[in-house]
């Protein structure tokens, strides 16, 4: 038998079942992740200090500063759409940095750095 005459009834057949709806064809579409939503952190800097990172999608990391040896530790106040503020761990000590990261549902809406008595 010809392999062109044969792939050619193949092709029929399937395309008749398909039209009959008894061959499932798969569609086109792939199921891709959507892209991530990232927000840049940027609080105003304070005379204590100063933090920065990125809130990706609920995931939070970044970085907070001490700027001043004056005992008070910075720390970065992330709010959301959702609950309470998320609060970053405090850097003490004149030129100490904390990283930090964490999740928070809802969406990023502000920062804003504020300290503690340390």
């Amino acid at each position: 038998m010809n392999s062109s005459i044969g792939f050619r009834t193949a092709a029929a057949t399937v395309i008749a079942f398909a039209s009959l709806g008894l061959v499932a064809i798969p569609s086109a579409q792939a199921s891709t992740p959507g892209p991530s939503t990232c927000r840049v952190i940027s609080p105003q800097a304070t005379a204590e200090g100063y933090g920065d990172g990125r809130v990706c999608d609920g995931n939070i990391t970044g970085t907070v500063h001490d700027t001043k040896a004056d005992g008070r530790c910075p720390y970065v106040r992330i709010s959301f759409t959702r609950g309470d503020p998320w609060d970053s761990p405090w850097a003490g000590g004149n030129g100490k940095s904390v990283n930090f990261s964490g999740y928070h549902e809802g969406e990023y809406t502000g920062a804003e750095m504020r300290y503690i008595s340390c």
